[in-house]
C-alpha cells in the first residue's frame, strides 16, 4: 500500500484536512474530532491488524483524547508525541469567519483583500510561502507531523515504540491532558514500558512583534492563577462612611499586583511576562444606590522554576501590603475605621467549618452548580462570607483554576543533544536559523508531565482553591508518575489566535518533518 503522508504534497494535503474539520474548544467538532482521527489512523494497516492499539480516553467533562501506539517487541524504550487538536473560536475572522477552517479559499480570499492587511502580511500573503487558516499552526501543525512520523515508525519497523497522544481542552482548562495523564501512567506501567522522551508539537511562538526567527523549547512556562475577593460593607450612598466599597479595596489591591516585577521570574537569559489582571469586577448585578461590598479578581502570573505555592506567598504578602496602606489612608476618612482582615481561603474554609460544621460545608459546595472554574470558585467564597456577619471588612486571597506548572529539560544530557543536533541540521539542510529557548511561552500541556515541585505546593495549592477534587483536579501523583525528559519541536509559524493565523509550509511539510526523522534515528535507532 502506498505511504499516505511522506511527501510534503501529502503533509500538506493532511493538513488541510486536519485543519477543515473545525474542533474549537467546547463544541460538537471538537467532541467528534477523536473519531475523525481514529479513522484517519485506520487507514494504516497496522491500526486494522491491531484495533486495540487506538485507545479513545474519555475526559471528566465527556470529550476524548486519543492515544495510538506504534509497539515495537525489540525494545520497551517508549517515546510519545504530544499534541492538543483543540482551537480557538473563529469570532476575530469578521467576513472571513465562514472560510476560516479552508486553508485554500481563505489564502485565496486574503489575495484578493490585501490592501486590508498591513505591510508586513501583504508580503507574508503575496510571497506563497504561508497557509492560513484557524488552527493551521496552532496546532494541527503538530498533529500532522506526528501522523506522519508515526506511519513512517510502522513502515520501517522502528526499534522504539511510539505513543501519538493527541488531547481536546488545551486552550481552556486543559482536560484533555489532565484526564489522558492519568490513564498513560498507568498504561505505560502495566506494559512495563521505558519512557525515553516526551515530545511535543507546538509551534514555534515569536518573542517579540515580527520575529522571523525558529526557535525550538527545552521546557514550557508555568501558570498560576493568585486571585482575591474583596467582602467589604455595604451602605447606602448617602452614608459612605457606614460601610466600605468593594471597589476602592479591590483597585488598590490591583495598582500593586498589576504589572509588579516582584512577581516574575528570571532563568538565564529569559524573563517571565509582567503579571496581567485577567479579570476585576465587582459583584453587583444591578443599579440601586447600594455601595458595591463584593468583588473579585484574579491574576495571570507566569512561572519559570517557581510554584504555585512560592507566588500564593508573594501574592498574600502584597495583598496584606495594598490593605496596610488602605487603613493608614482611609483612617484620615474614618473618625473610627473598622478592622479590614485578611486571610487565605484555606483560613476562611477552617474558620467557617469550625463555627458551622462539616455538613453545612458540603451542602455549599454541592449546591453551587456553576460550569467555569473561575466563577465557581468565587460563588463557594461568597457562600463561605455570607454565613454570618463576623466576615464583614474581609479580604480573601485563593487559587484560581487553572494551574500549569512549569517543566524545564534543558540540563538534560539527550535534550541538549538533540537540541545542538536540531539547530545544525536547521542550517546544514535548509539554512534555517534556529534558536533554544528553556521555556515555551505560549503555555502547553507538557506541563502536566515531569512534575517535580515538593508536597508543599500540591498542599498549598489544593488547600486554597476552592473546589480542588469536587470541580478542579490536577493528578499530581500521575505528573509524577510520567518521569522523562521533555523538548518542544514544532514548526514555524505566526500570529496563533489571530485572524492572519499562518504557517510555513515548507517548515510544516519539509523542513521540521526531516528533522524529527533524523532526530529519531541518531538518538533512538541508529544507537
Amino acid at each position: 500500500m502506498r505511504l499516505l503522508w511522506q511527501t510534503p504534497e501529502d503533509r500538506l494535503a493532511l493538513l488541510k484536512d486536519l485543519v477543515q474539520h473545525n474542533s474549537i474548544t467546547n463544541t460538537q467538532g471538537e467532541v467528534d474530532f477523536p473519531f475523525y482521527i481514529k479513522q484517519t489512523l485506520n487507514q494504516l494497516d497496522y491500526f486494522k491488524a491491531h484495533e486495540s492499539h487506538i485507545q479513545l480516553m474519555e475526559t471528566h467533562d465527556h470529550k476524548n483524547a486519543v492515544a495510538a501506539m506504534y509497539r515495537s517487541h525489540v525494545t520497551d524504550d517508549t517515546i510519545i508525541l504530544m499534541s492538543h487538536f483543540d482551537t480557538v473560536d473563529t469570532n476575530d475572522f469578521g467576513p472571513f469567519e465562514d472560510i476560516a477552517f479552508d486553508c485554500d479559499t481563505l489564502s485565496h480570499a486574503y489575495q484578493q483583500h490585501i490592501t486590508e492587511f498591513d505591510a508586513n502580511h501583504q508580503a507574508d500573503i503575496e510571497s506563497g510561502r504561508y497557509l492560513f487558516g484557524r488552527g493551521v499552526m496552532d496546532m494541527k501543525s503538530g498533529l500532522m507531523m506526528h501522523l506522519s512520523i508515526l506511519e513512517k515508525a510502522i513502515h520501517e519497523a522502528w526499534p522504539i515504540n511510539i505513543i501519538l497522544l493527541t488531547v481536546p481542552d488545551e486552550e481552556v482548562n486543559s482536560s484533555g491532558m489532565r484526564s489522558a495523564v492519568v490513564q498513560l501512567a498507568d498504561f505505560i506501567e502495566q506494559e512495563n514500558l521505558k519512557l525515553l522522551l516526551i515530545m511535543n508539537g507546538e509551534p514555534a511562538f515569536s518573542q517579540h512583534p515580527h520575529d522571523n526567527h525558529y526557535y525550538i523549547y527545552n521546557g514550557s512556562i508555568g501558570k498560576a492563577m493568585p486571585s482575591v475577593f474583596v467582602y467589604g460593607k455595604e451602605t447606602h450612598v448617602g452614608e459612605p462612611l457606614k460601610g466600605i466599597s468593594a471597589n476602592y479595596l479591590i483597585s488598590r489591591i490591583n495598582a500593586q499586583v498589576e504589572y509588579n516585577k516582584t512577581l516574575t521570574e528570571k532563568f538565564k537569559d529569559e524573563v517571565t511576562p509582567l503579571p496581567v489582571s485577567l479579570y476585576m469586577k465587582d459583584l453587583k448585578e444591578d443599579y440601586n444606590v447600594q455601595t458595591p461590598f463584593m468583588a473579585a479578581s484574579y491574576y495571570n502570573v507566569f512561572l519559570f522554576e517557581q510554584s504555585a505555592a512560592h507566588i500564593f506567598k508573594q501574592f498574600h504578602a502584597i495583598v496584606e501590603d495594598a490593605i496596610h496602606h488602605c487603613k493608614r489612608d482611609l483612617q484620615t476618612v474614618f473618625d473610627t475605621l473598622p478592622d479590614i482582615q485578611v486571610m487565605t481561603y484555606n483560613d476562611l474554609l477552617e474558620r467557617m467549618t469550625e463555627k458551622h460544621g462539616q455538613d453545612v460545608i458540603d451542602y455549599i459546595m454541592n449546591a453551587i452548580t456553576i460550569q467555569d472554574d473561575r466563577l465557581y470558585a468565587q460563588a463557594v467564597i461568597k457562600a463561605l462570607l455570607l454565613l454570618d456577619n463576623s466576615n464583614d471588612y474581609t479580604v480573601v486571597t485563593y487559587l484560581s483554576a487553572p494551574y500549569y506548572p512549569s517543566v524545564n529539560s534543558g540540563q538534560e544530557k539527550l535534550i541538549k543533544s538533540i537540541s545542538k543536533y536540531t539547530i545544525k541540521q536547521m542550517k546544514k539542510q535548509f539554512n534555517r536559523e534556529t534558536k533554544k529557548i528553556y521555556y515555551f511561552n505560549g503555555i502547553s500541556d507538557l506541563s502536566y508531565v515531569n512534575y517535580s515541585h515538593d508536597d508543599h505546593d500540591v498542599n498549598v495549592y489544593t488547600k486554597n482553591t476552592p473546589g480542588f477534587g469536587k470541580h478542579y483536579d490536577i493528578p499530581f501523583q500521575a505528573m509524577k508518575r510520567l518521569k522523562a525528559p521533555v523538548i518542544n519541536i514544532g514548526a514555524f509559524g505566526k500570529d496563533a489566535h489571530q485572524l492572519t493565523e499562518r504557517i510555513d509550509i515548507k517548515s510544516v511539510s519539509e523542513e521540521v518533518p526531516y528533522v524529527l526523522n533524523k532526530i529519531f534515528h541518531k538518538f533512538f535507532i541508529e544507537d
